[in-house]
């Protein structure tokens, strides 16, 4: 990173006071008074009884059906006795901190903040009529929508232009602007309303009424934006720009400097997601408290000396594991310490820092109490939870402050081996809302490392705000959904005499709810005050939820430890599963106090949370305990997961825990709800049907009744103070709207994990349908295989029923019952009595009390499909994309599409194709020739034939460029005018890719298209000077293909040191760093005569010395030493300047010597592939177009063998002719 130091102080003003926004009415709409909106379970009952009701709309999931219907029809409902769950205000936004029924009401702000957007792409909305299926955004993405958020309930930030929202439906924002173009498709009967996000959204009301001071502020940019015309338009506005992080899935978090009352129009403009000032206000937040948290403590709750004892005869000390203890430094020498400090890796690192916060918390977590000093009670001290697991040292600053800091702090953390990332600070100390921070840190526990393959889990302690009770009162990253949040409780006092109240929270303690309603903590653990080291190589006590983490994160290093050597687990627990764990045996304080001394009542509340860490239960369990980590992964809404248990020991509670890490949420800020996925835990015993997080009565245990939670992604089901029967244990996918496990093929998934204490599987059978989904063309049938298997050797026959097929339709299960292990046939006979359509069914196997229930999807035809529609581009049309998005109407009855490109009207010569998509748009995996007209059709398929062809479209490729620029600079300032006045000046086109000062570089196959490559990286400042590892490897396959680079940075040796593609590549020997070099003097061959000229850099001079390696030449000379070299490999030529072009002021000049090098570029061209005018590395029909190009526009200095101008005296006439000719059949070539 190129930080000299610098040092930056960020200034906040906090400009609090909610805003008073009114409603305007929206229109009509579903969902007005009198309707009731009802999820109904299903069963054969339950769906008999929905079909005799008079329902406005119904939504089968399979597990359940989602109906709208009348006041009376509802009490008819009630009547029936099926179970439901009736939904309170289904679909009522809060956004901008107003909450509104979006079809019936449009918020009304003021200021500027409520402007409606213009008519092309930006954030939109689109909400549905119910929980979400995969179809319906596929259905969006086809019509050229692209989802970027889930907001709750059933709504989608899309981006989209004005003209792609209209017709989704009827209801929409009327303040929509309507574009006249081509008919509309048809409407979307799922969508329920669309609307504009508008800048109100995107800025809480706290920050809508700042000074003209400039602030440290993140904004998050959607990546598929025009990322680099945001930055102009914010520049425009008086931002200056820091830092850019591109980790974020769907946005890249930019950190700039902005004037407060330039966040209006910032709002404004298209791309920018959400604006919030960074904040200014986070920071930092022995044995005997060991012993409390293994029980270790006699009737009056007074600890005793021996947990050393207690670990050996637990079988665990953390060997193995390593935490990651993110503080503000630790004595690392500390005797306790020195054994358990691990290497560490990445910027964040501590090194020699030192603070007694960090060594203190450091201890706690895993100091082994080597000194053997006692206290005055006879207790070790310095002795932590896992005195065996290893330590990394990170220090949370200046890092966290930085865009996408959070993130990385946990990628270091992960990179550095750690398990378990320990945190006792945050960003900020007072309540934000699920903010940019919180959702970075959700993004990191699923995946640490966004830039590595595959998935990096990481489990996120963290220590919850010091908030002196009251309400609310927690910081950030507090609201997370996948961290581990942890209160304190009373330990000691400051003299080291032990408090015998370990069950009331101590008064530091912040209480919650998050502002969305959700509850946190999760837990509370000892932690004021608590003995531990401190620097200098001794002891002391502090008291804090600084204290009370550390206490969780040594006990997740033992976990880790234990579930490692267990016989039937393979793999490490996921952060999930760690949380189940834990929270299922967490200590209830009821009756006990809480931060303000009231009386705390049953978990789970917004207090304690589950209750206080019990490590004894956690690592030596008295019961059996099964462990269940991401069993099964849901990728639609309906879909279930079960499994039949019994108590090991029926005189003892069955407690049940499910967990699951949540995909991102919104990261507006605010009290915007953050949830996005949504999972039912059901346990079921005979008549009896228990809901995650229904509790009651004295004890806490779980009551029947009761509706589900719909928001925490923590849910528990505690049967107690005995569990004598048998249980079904249902884990039921309530919505699945978002990605939940990125990196597979599934748009929306959800994995989970779940505990069961005191458990032991029972004797049954599992149900699974194959193929999960089928297609058939009226008359025919339908066929599936219904697979029994048993569990535990159960082999009692088991019937089979159905409910959802088509009515009409008859279905037949043979044989019926089925032993398991066994299978039946099941079929759907009678399709021609149907109509046509998709229907979710539900087979059910029923063997005594045991019932299970699989879905099956049936995709009904009674004819081919109609003939698509094309959309786009538009008959005719130039200059369209080598990789073009061809986009069609949906056609009735169409399964997939096919869909070709050819070269001429009769598609003789077809160039790319497309089968079996499942979406109206195709892009070809291959770019198509460039400056080529091209023809394009689709055709409809489904199980009954193939529709007929549409009617053909053309349109002609742009013409690629030889040159692609690559802005690698972070726009403060902004040198991109350098290079591409200079292009300009000599008549060269050329295309631009900007990395936003990040590593998004472009691919091997991307650069394949052009001959020349302009990397230039200015004064990069808070990022990291390119090209990074992917962008070497890509440009080393590009050069090697006999293409050419010029590349001009200060800042590449500093931030990346001496690669193999600077030296291999580049052909840099050796370099000093910074030598300021102030005047350069061409060399020959390339530069020769050219020079001296004194550099004027537009910012601070960080240039280096070279020494040209094997290979390399010297191409220009620094008043020091060598400022630039090049190489001439045969196949490839490479120049490197570590000086900035922009540094030499005259613009003619900076024009020539550009002249220079792309001509020294071209010359390659016309050695590697003879007659190549575009640099494609190829002889085709495109040159020869090119070469007819130049001849017409009298360009002499366009692409490839110097263009049309092959004789090279700067006229074209016939003899170019000749000579071109000869080139293309292969003979000499200038």
């Amino acid at each position: 990173m190129s930080l000299r130091s610098i040092s930056r102080v960020s200034l906040t003003v906090a400009a609090f006071g909610w805003f008073g926004g009114a409603l305007a009415a929206a229109g009509p709409a579903d969902g007005a008074a009198g309707t009731r909106v009802v999820r109904v379970f299903a069963s054969p009952q339950s769906r008999a009884v929905v079909s005799g009701l008079q329902v406005q709309r119904r939504i089968d999931y399979g597990a359940f059906e989602w109906v709208e219907l009348s006041s009376t029809e509802f009490a008819k409902l009630q009547a029936s006795g099926v179970r439901f769950e009736e939904q309170v205000e289904p679909f009522t936004l809060t956004l901008g901190e107003l909450r509104f029924d979006p079809a019936q009401l449009r918020p009304v702000v003021g200021g500027g903040w409520d402007q409606s957007l213009g008519a092309g792409e930006d954030f939109r909305l689109v909400q549905f009529h119910g929980p979400t299926r995969p179809e319906w955004l596929g259905e969006l993405e086809s019509r050229g929508l692209r989802v970027v958020q889930y907001i709750h309930p059933h709504t989608y930030v899309v981006w989209a232009s004005a003209r792609q929202l209209q017709g989704l439906t009827a209801v929409a924002d009327a303040a929509q602007p309507r574009v006249a173009g081509d008919a509309e498709p048809a409407p979307m009967a799922e969508v329920r309303w669309t609307g504009e996000f508008l800048p109100a959204y995107r800025v809480l009301p706290r920050w809508r009424n700042l000074g003209a001071d400039a602030i440290d502020t993140h904004i998050l940019i959607y990546r598929g934006a025009a990322v680099a015309s945001v930055m102009q338009q914010l520049q425009g506005l008086g931002a200056k720009l820091d830092s850019v992080s591109d980790t974020d899935p769907a946005f890249r978090i930019v950190q700039v400097r902005l004037g407060g009352d330039q966040f209006r129009k910032a709002a404004g403009i298209p791309g920018v997601y959400s604006i919030q000032p960074v904040a200014t206000d986070g920071g930092d937040r022995g044995e005997m408290s060991n012993q409390v948290n293994v029980n270790n403590v006699n009737g009056s709750n007074q600890a005793f000396p021996g947990y050393l004892a207690w670990l050996s005869s637990a079988g665990v000390n953390g060997n193995g594991v390593i935490i990651a203890n993110v503080d503000s430094g630790i004595q690392d020498t500390h005797p306790n310490l020195v054994n358990r400090m691990r290497p560490c890796t990445g910027s964040s690192c501590g090194g020699a820092t030192s603070s007694s916060h960090g060594t203190h918390t450091a201890g706690i977590m895993a100091a082994d109490g080597t000194s053997g000093v006692l206290d005055g009670f006879g207790f070790q001290r310095g002795l932590g939870v896992a005195p065996g697991a290893g330590i990394v040292e990170q220090l949370y600053s200046p890092t966290y402050t930085q865009s996408g800091g959070m993130l990385l702090l946990m990628t270091h953390s992960y990179n550095s081996g750690a398990s378990v990332s320990g945190n006792s600070w945050g960003p900020s100390g007072t309540p934000r809302g699920y903010d940019a921070n919180t959702r970075q840190v959700d993004v990191g526990v699923r995946d640490a490392d966004p830039n590595a393959s595959g998935n990096q889990p990481l489990s996120f302690v963290l220590s919850f705000m010091n908030g002196n009770g009251g309400t609310s009162t927690q910081g950030t990253p507090d609201e997370g959904k996948n961290l581990l949040s942890v209160g304190s409780t009373k330990m000691q006092t400051s003299g080291g005499t032990q408090i015998l109240a370990i069950n009331d929270l101590s008064s530091n303690s912040g209480h919650g709810p998050a502002l969305d309603g959700r509850k946190i903590p999760l837990m509370v653990a000892p932690g004021c005050y608590v003995d531990s080291t401190l620097p200098t190589n001794s002891y002391g006590l502090n008291c804090g939820t600084s204290m009370a983490s550390p206490h969780v994160s040594g006990g997740v290093a033992l976990f880790i430890q234990r579930y490692r050597n267990l016989p039937d687990y393979s793999t490490d627990p996921s952060p999930a599963l760690v949380k189940a764990a834990f929270l299922a045996v967490c200590r209830n304080l009821a009756g006990f106090l809480d931060a303000n001394g009231g009386t705390l009542g049953n978990p789970f509340d917004s207090k304690q949370g589950w209750g206080r860490f019990d490590l004894q239960a956690i690592v030596t369990p008295s019961t059996s305990v099964r462990y269940f980590d991401n069993p099964q992964l849901f990728t639609a809404t309906g879909q279930e997961w079960s499994r039949t248990v019994s108590a090991q020991d029926p005189s003892k509670p069955l407690r049940i825990m499910l967990v699951w890490t949540d995909a991102p949420g919104h990261g507006l800020g605010g009290s915007t709800p953050a949830w996005n996925n949504n999972l039912d835990l059901v346990v079921e015993s005979g008549a009896n049907t228990y809901r995650g997080n229904v509790f009651a009565g004295a004890g806490g245990w779980s009551v029947t009744g009761g509706t589900a939670d719909d928001r925490n992604n923590t849910e528990g089901v505690f049967i107690g103070p005995t569990a004598p029967s048998s249980y079904t244990i249902r884990v039921i996918a309530a919505n699945i709207n978002s990605d939940g496990v990125p990196g597979n093929a599934s748009p929306t998934d959800q994995d989970f994990a779940l505990a069961c204490y005191n458990c032991a599987e029972e004797p049954g059978f599992t149900l699974a349908v194959t193929p999960a989904s089928t297609e058939v063309c009226a008359p025919a049938d339908a066929n599936y295989t219904v697979q029994v298997n048993q569990i535990l050797g159960f082999a009692d026959p088991v019937v089979l029923s159905i409910s959802g097929n088509p009515a009409g339709t008859t279905a037949m299960f043979s044989p019926n019952p089925v032993t398991p292990p066994g299978s039946a046939t099941l079929t759907i006979s009678n399709t021609s009595g149907a109509s046509d359509g998709e229907y979710g069914m539900v087979v059910t196997g029923t063997s005594g009390a045991i019932v299970r229930n699989s879905s099956a999807n049936l995709k009904l035809f009674t004819s081919a499909p109609a003939i698509p529609s094309l959309s786009a581009p538009a008959d005719g049309a130039t200059g369209v994309s080598l990789q073009p998005n061809l986009t069609w109407s949906t056609a009735a009855q169409a399964q997939t599409y096919d869909v070709q490109i050819a070269l001429d009207s009769g598609f003789g010569s077809v160039v790319s194709t497309g089968s079996g998509l499942t979406s109206a748009n195709f892009t070809p995996a291959a770019a198509l020739s460039s400056g080529t007209l091209h023809y394009w059709r689709v055709r409809a398929a489904n199980a009954c034939g193939q529709s007929a062809w549409s009617s053909p479209r053309s349109f002609t490729t742009r013409v690629t460029p030889a040159i692609l620029l690559v802005d690698d600079d972070d726009n403060g300032p902004d040198v991109r005018s350098y290079y591409t006045s200079a292009l300009m000046a000599i008549g060269r086109d050329y295309d631009l890719w900007d990395t936003n000062n990040t590593d998004n570089e472009p691919s091997a196959a991307y650069l394949s298209a052009y001959s020349t490559v302009i990397w230039f990286t200015g004064d990069e400042f808070g990022g990291t000077a390119g090209p990074g590892t992917a962008g070497s490897t890509a440009l080393a396959n590009y050069l090697d293909s006999g293409k050419c680079l010029f590349m001009s940075s200060q800042d590449y040796l500093y931030d990346r040191g001496l690669t193999a593609f600077a030296s291999g590549y580049l052909g840099v020997g050796s370099y000093t760093n910074d030598t300021r070099q102030t005047s350069v003097t061409g060399s020959a061959p390339l530069f020769g005569g050219m020079g001296p000229y004194v550099l004027s850099y537009p910012f601070t001079n960080w240039s280096d010395s070279l020494v040209a390696g094997s290979g390399a030449g010297v191409a220009f000379t620094g008043n020091l030493a060598t400022a630039a070299i090049y190489k001439d490999a045969g196949v490839y030529r490479s120049q490197f300047w570590a000086f900035p072009l922009e540094a030499i002021s005259d613009a003619a000049t900076r024009a020539a010597l550009m002249n220079m090098i792309v001509n020294w570029c071209a010359e390659l061209q016309c050695q590697t592939a003879r007659g190549d005018m575009t640099g494609s590395a190829g002889v085709n029909g495109d040159d020869i177009q090119q070469f007819a190009r130049c001849m017409i526009g009298g360009s002499v200095t366009a692409p490839g063998c110097r263009c049309a101008d092959m004789d090279a005296n700067n006229a074209l006439n016939t003899n170019d002719v000749t000579l071109f000719v000869n080139c293309v059949l292969g003979g000499p070539c200038p």
